[in-house]
């Protein structure tokens, strides 16, 4: 009896092995007829296979592109903002004669600044007309006019932004606040004009930093620290102007210079043209 069951667990021991080999050798084999499925190319394929549900290859590339899209979009968004806010400087310069970099707004909510220079604020120092022999109550006026043309500045420069604005229409804007300044102008005079100008920190003086010694400024007797007053008759309260101001007329022709030595006036006559200086904007009490 032992025998006979000794034999059948060989019996079943050989069968048992036998169907392991026949499936290692060619269980996975497809039956005659039938189609052979297609190769598994990587271990995520794999992976894939045995996990219902999960993204395949093309999910994941389509969602790569996706983001690499946007990316791409958010740096052009971030070039193009970078080049407007250049633009804005750029107009600025142009437009004013330099930049201008104070914040009513950003200023007056400084207590730290609440005791010092008021002009070192950025504020109107209304005390500065006065003292210059102004009216109280003009000078009032010119503190409520130029705090309403420096937010109307900044209200411009955020909606040419916001807006995206080419250069074109935000000279045009610029242009027309920059026609009430020179009404402005024409109602006060140069004088009144020249302490305006001090009074809110803006340049009234062109200073001479440097003179090429062989050009007509050097020639004429023009020195490093003179403030050019007057060109061709013009008054001249920013580089800008003056830069205006040689490029006109017929080159070539005799013009005068004024400026200011140490508190003399002085005055030189040169051919008009680029004078050969190097120059700063200045604001300087009258």
């Amino acid at each position: 009896m032992s025998r006979q069951l000794i034999l059948i667990g060989l019996a079943l021991a050989v069968g048992i092995t036998s169907g392991i080999y026949a499936t290692r050798d060619g269980g996975d084999r497809p039956a005659p007829g039938a189609t052979a499925p297609a190769p598994l190319d990587n271990a995520f394929d794999a992976a894939n296979a045995t996990a219902p549900g999960t993204l395949d290859t093309g999910d994941i590339d389509t969602m790569r592109r996706m983001l690499e899209d946007e990316i791409r979009a958010r740096r052009a968004l971030e070039r193009r903002l970078l080049e407007l806010g250049r633009q804005v400087e750029a107009l600025q310069r142009d437009a004013g004669g330099e930049a201008r970099t104070n914040d009513i707004a950003a200023a007056t909510d400084d207590p730290a600044q609440a005791d010092g220079d008021p002009r070192e604020a950025g504020w109107f120092d209304t005390q500065a007309l006065i003292d210059s022999g102004m009216d109280d109550t003009l000078a009032g006026e010119l503190r409520v006019f130029y705090e309403q043309i420096e937010m109307e500045r900044l209200y411009l420069r955020d909606q040419s932004l916001r807006e995206q604005w080419d250069r074109d229409q935000y000279r045009a804007a610029l242009d027309e606040i920059g026609e009430r300044e020179a009404a402005l102008k024409q109602r006060l005079g140069e004088q009144g004009y020249d302490a305006y100008l001090y009074a809110s920190g803006q340049s009234n003086r062109v200073a001479v930093t440097s003179v090429l010694a062989s050009a007509p400024a050097g020639q004429a007797g023009i020195e490093a620290g003179d403030h050019i007053l007057r060109y061709d008759n013009q008054r001249i309260y920013n580089w800008f102007e003056l830069r205006e101001a040689t490029a006109g007329g017929n080159v070539g022709d005799t013009v005068a210079v004024e400026v200011d030595r140490d508190g003399q006036t002085l005055q030189f006559y040169l051919a008009r043209g680029p004078m050969g200086i190097r120059m700063n904007s200045l604001s300087v009490a009258p």
